[in-house]
């Protein structure tokens, strides 16, 4: 099979497409019930519900009906459903080849993999169920000529009474994560048709070059990313350099570049739910957490631990530092897709 490579921060491919037309989410619920009730929170109806999504698959290919709804709308989560139509009206502008087109023989999808001789059906399921009241779905998904199977992860959450596929994993594919890759997908169709990287380039340069504490000449960013940390409509900018040494994400919400990360020497850029930074070594023994929490793309304070802890420059004790920490929520693995600087 040939992949598609996304940048989730060390990787990166460069790929670019159209602008991006917004579409409103449904509510898949009310196009047909439910075969699983809310109250059957259990491994029993997980597996009922995975079985029922595959019933469903086999019906609309043996008998398609353009009034019948799609697996996505049907069985996906409300953001998972509205994440598939952005990456549709991208698709239809775009001259890449549309979003799940990577396939040796075509396009691939989501709920099969390439799986769609004869019956397609869900095999050794597991299910796992997670603090967060999500369950996480492993089996193997067959067809008539794949006997093998090949090993699929889904999320699923309770919706409207509902488990609804949340995200799904091509684990045979360095467990490729669909929902994180159609966000990247999304994002770089909305923001970089009308973007124009060498308006900040030069700022970017002497921000992060200061921030090493390095000349400027010194600095040099090779490709740049789009990506949109707080989903709040506006992108922030990811850039790097050819051998990684140097990446930095920038917010331009005011016009002009603010330094949001920097990661040289021995640190990486993590992001979170609602922020980013920079951890990972910094010298003999130390290691070092920058990190800055984010709302509507501004800075709304850093806090630094290495030696000691500060927030905005200002000491603070380890009970406050954690206090602080915790509002950047959870870690998560977010991807842009790469353009190269000319």
């Amino acid at each position: 099979m040939k992949k598609i490579v996304f940048l989730i921060i060390a990787f990166a491919a460069t790929i670019s497409c159209g602008s991006k037309t917004k579409s409103t989410p449904s509510d898949a619920a009310s196009t047909k019930e439910s075969e699983v009730s809310g109250s059957q929170n259990n491994v029993a109806a997980v597996v009922k519900q995975v079985n029922a999504i595959y019933d469903y698959w086999n019906d609309l290919k043996d008998h398609y009906d353009v009034n019948k709804p799609s697996v996505d709308e049907r069985f996906g989560s409300k953001e998972w459903w509205q994440i598939r139509q952005e990456v549709a009206a991208i698709d239809r502008e775009c001259e890449c080849g549309g979003f799940f087109d990577f396939g040796e023989e075509g396009p691939l999808d989501p709920w099969t993999y390439d799986c769609y001789e004869g019956t397609v059906s869900a095999n050794d399921i597991q299910v796992k169920f997670q603090p967060n009241g999500m369950a996480e779905v492993r089996f193997l998904v067959k067809d008539a000529v794949t006997l093998e199977g090949i090993p699929i992860r889904w999320l699923m959450r309770m919706e409207n009474g509902q488990w609804r596929v949340a995200n799904i994993f091509f684990e045979k594919d360095d467990n490729y994560d669909i929902l994180m890759n159609m966000r990247a997908y999304v994002d770089d169709g909305k923001y970089h048709k009308d973007f124009d990287i060498n308006k900040y380039l030069q700022e970017m340069k002497r921000l992060v070059a200061k921030k090493a504490s390095t000349d400027e000449d010194e600095t040099s960013f090779d490709a740049y990313g789009l990506l949109d940390i707080d989903r709040d409509g506006k992108p922030e900018v990811y850039v790097r350099d050819k051998e990684h040494f140097y990446n930095a994400v920038f917010s331009i919400a005011d016009g002009k570049p603010t330094l949001l990360a920097a990661s040289f020497n021995a640190t990486e850029i993590y992001f979170f739910e609602h922020g980013v930074g920079a951890q990972g070594g910094c010298g003999t023994g130390c290691m070092m957490s920058d990190l800055t929490l984010i709302k509507n793309s501004r800075a709304v304070f850093n806090i630094l631990a290495a030696s000691s802890m500060t927030k905005d420059d200002k000491k603070i004790s380890k009970k406050e530092y954690d206090k602080l920490y915790a509002q950047l929520g959870e870690p998560v693995d977010l991807s842009a897709m790469l353009h190269e600087i000319e």
